[in-house]
Formats: structure tokens, sequence, C-alpha cells
């Protein structure tokens, strides 16, 4: 494997502060990508920042976390290359690390379920209706759904619950269906229980790009496997494993997924990890 310079961009947007993009500057991300209500979400430090642009995104913790207040998208890639969207969400809080002074850093967290944990009133729906239709009629105007042939008929469905994931998840539970809550592309992704998100196999071995590192580790439900960072390994995909552990080897669905990134930290992270679950459950 060549030496490559990695990278990871922010961006960091407010009503009354503006656009700042940050790259180049020592930094560390871990991202998680659930399925359900969890969602996209990160944990963020970024060193070498000024204090004036600190204080500009930082959340007042004495008012409570600063939900639509200000945004964070976070790209990552290598120098040269092009970039991929890894999360693109509300800061849900961020202040300034002082604790290890001359040396500040900037602490940010970011929630990719803020809109669709927004407050939305129950309704009901009389007579048979497709499922996958209600979960659109749902989320108009706030997601776009994308459907990888779920379908179910419900009569008379009903939705009680107080937000527009949760009552997305209602309906998804009565009608047998998947979610996931994709922040990067303002989408919520609907499937058959036993199908996947999309059509989308991903290759991983010791030889594939990006590549698998070290070896697959059993679970009491399946695998945990590492890759050199690859955006591609997303929540409901399936991955076609190929490792020197035969039993190991096969299609796997990814039930949980979680990206390890550092920049200008020596010897850092820069990796991809999955919990897989047998392909079909």
């Amino acid at each position: 494997m060549s030496f490559e310079q990695r990278v990871l961009k922010f961006t960091f947007s407010g009503d009354q502060v503006g656009t700042l993009g940050i790259q180049g500057l020592r930094a560390a991300a871990n991202i998680q990508v659930a399925s359900g209500k969890t969602g996209v979400n990160a944990q963020v430090k970024i060193w070498g920042l000024t204090l004036a642009q600190m204080d500009n995104y930082s959340s007042r913790i004495s008012a409570g976390p600063a939900l639509g207040k200000f945004n964070a998208v976070i790209e990552a890639g290598v120098l040269g290359g092009p970039l991929s969207t890894v999360i693109n969400g509300p800061i849900i809080r961020s202040y300034v690390d002082l604790g290890s002074v001359p040396e500040s850093a900037f602490v940010v967290s970011i929630a990719g379920l803020y809109e669709a944990a927004n407050p939305n009133p129950g309704q009901s729906f009389k007579g048979p209706y497709n499922a996958e239709d209600v979960i659109s009629a749902l989320c108009a105007g706030t997601y776009t759904v994308v459907n990888n042939g779920a379908h179910a008929v419900l009569r008379n469905p009903n939705v009680t619950a107080d937000s527009i994931i949760n009552q997305v998840l209602e309906i998804a539970n009565h009608a047998g269906f998947r979610v996931s809550l994709a922040t990067t592309s303002n989408t919520i992704s609907i499937w058959p229980k036993n199908g996947t998100i999309d059509n989308q196999v991903i290759d991983l071995g010791p030889s594939t790009d990006p590549e698998l590192v070290g070896y697959p580790t059993f679970t009491e439900t399946g695998l945990i496997v590492t890759s050199l960072y690859n955006p591609e390994i997303f929540v409901g995909r399936n991955i076609n494993l190929k490792s020197s552990i035969p039993k190991a080897n096969g299609l796997w669905q990814i039930v949980y997924a979680w990206h390890d990134l550092t920049t200008m930290i020596p010897k850092g992270p820069w990796f991809t990890s999955a919990m897989l679950a047998s392909a079909g459950t």
C-alpha cells in the first residue's frame, strides 16, 4: 500500500456566523452508522483553530444543546482525490477544550436525527393502505423515502408516536420493514426484513481496495471486520467477505458500522469497522 496523505474536511455553518471550511489540521473523528432511530452520529476533536473560530461555532452550554443553530459537514478522502461526505447534520453540542493549554481543541458532537425527531402530530388512514405510501406521506417535506422492495398492505393504519422517525418506525414495525436514516443525502431508506437497503455488494478481503485489515472476529451473532476507510460500508448492505478463515467467508449483512478517522496524528487510525450478521436475517 503506497503512502497517501489523508484529508478530513470540516464545514461549519450558522445563520449568524456564516460558513467556515477547514482542512489540513490535526483532527480525530468517530462516526457511527446505525439503523432505526439512531441514524448517523459523530464526535469530533480538532486542534489548531483560533479561539475566535471556536467561539463562533460553540454552543452555549447553559442554554442547552445547540440543535438547529449550527450545522456541520464532514468529508474524508486522500489528498488530490475525491472526498466523500461522511455526515451532514446539526451540531448538538460544541465547546472549546482548554484542558491542554496552550494547545486548545474544538470538540463537536453531530447528530443526523434532529429534523426526523421533531414533534409531528399523530395521523390515521382509513381503509387499506400500502405501508410504504404511509411512510412517504409521513416524511413529505422533510425526508425523501428510498424504497428497495419494501411492500405491505395495512388496514386502517394509525400512528400515535410523537415524531416523524418514531412514526416511521411504528409503521415499519407493523409492516416488517427495515429503516435507516441517511443524513448524508437527507433520505430515509426502507427495505424488506430479509432484503437489503440497495443492490450494492461490497467485496472485502486482503487484496480489495480498500482492503481488509487483520482478521474477522467472531461474535455471538456474526462477525466484526475492519477495513481501511470505506464510505461504501453502510448499514443494510451486504459484504462479500474473503479471508483466510473459511467459515468467515461468504455473504454477510452490515447491521452496524463506524469510522475512526484521523489526520496529522502519527499512526492514527483511518479505518471503517462493521458488525455483520448472516445475509437475509
